[in-house]
């Protein structure tokens, strides 16, 4: 068995948007040619879904729970062992530098963090009871645990969001999880995007509960915020990557309204 592999959410609604998911397995097929892809389709307009390749060690399943978006790579690498360790990311994601994930002794790293700060705390209070064992992840929510920090005063997180619940993340990790918290049955909370929005915090406080070497290393790239522009667009990657023959960084989260 593999030691990583990448799944992929993909979500296409028009032609461009059918490019995404392409060209992200175009460049982890050129950079890592032998790793298998798992690609998990939410509710795709097939009208407009192409493969422009026969892509080899690629596999493409078609969710069978609309609308669920970034929890169903967690809930079908759970049902699948494709992998020891899986590298999720979003079909938005361009990657032209190799990152050897085979080093990473961590059973959870976030791709990407942000600060703890919830919009809507009352959704995920409303997701969070959905959980077995839950009461320190709403104690935490809350600023009433351990995972915060006085400073002056003053409560500072000691947990961080997980920006699009993309993250590297060991399959024993999450049986575990599963096993404590039952996150299978999210599936009955997560909806829409307000609620993928909510699920964000909630993988960011129980990876940092089970975790809490998160406390100290974050993500493997930093804070989404100011890794790259905020609203960094396919249109202003294409130029970059073909006219301008540059790129601002090694990974790229392009933004799309889906």
């Amino acid at each position: 068995m593999d030691d990583y592999g990448f799944i992929i959410t993909r979500h296409v609604i028009c032609e461009k948007t059918n490019k995404y998911w392409n060209q992200s397995v175009k460049l982890i097929r050129s950079i890592y040619p032998l790793k298998k892809i798992i690609i998990i389709d939410d509710n795709s307009n097939q009208e407009f879904v192409k493969s422009d390749h026969n892509y080899k060690n690629t596999t493409i399943i078609n969710s069978q729970y609309p609308k669920r978006g970034e929890l169903l790579p967690f809930i079908y690498f759970l049902k699948n062992k494709w992998f020891h360790n899986a590298v999720i990311i979003h079909d938005s994601i361009f990657i032209h530098k190799k990152i050897n994930f085979g080093k990473i002794k961590m059973p959870v790293l976030p791709i990407w963090h942000f600060p703890d700060h919830d919009d809507n705390p009352n959704n995920t209070n409303r997701i969070l009871s959905g959980l077995k064992n839950n009461t320190k992840l709403l104690e935490t929510l809350k600023g009433g645990s351990d995972l915060f920090m006085s400073v002056s005063g003053v409560k500072t997180s000691k947990w961080y969001g997980v920006f699009g619940c993309q993250c590297f993340i060991n399959h024993n990790f999450l049986v575990k999880i599963q096993q404590k918290y039952n996150i299978e049955n999210l599936l009955n909370y997560v909806s829409c995007r307000t609620d993928r929005c909510s699920l964000e915090r909630i993988f960011g406080l129980i990876f940092h509960i089970e975790f809490p070497m998160l406390k100290i290393v974050k993500s493997l790239f930093g804070g989404i915020q100011t890794y790259l522009r905020w609203g960094y667009h396919y249109d202003e990657y294409y130029n970059d990557l073909f006219i301008n023959k540059r790129i601002p960084k090694g990974w790229i989260k392009v933004w799309t309204g889906r």
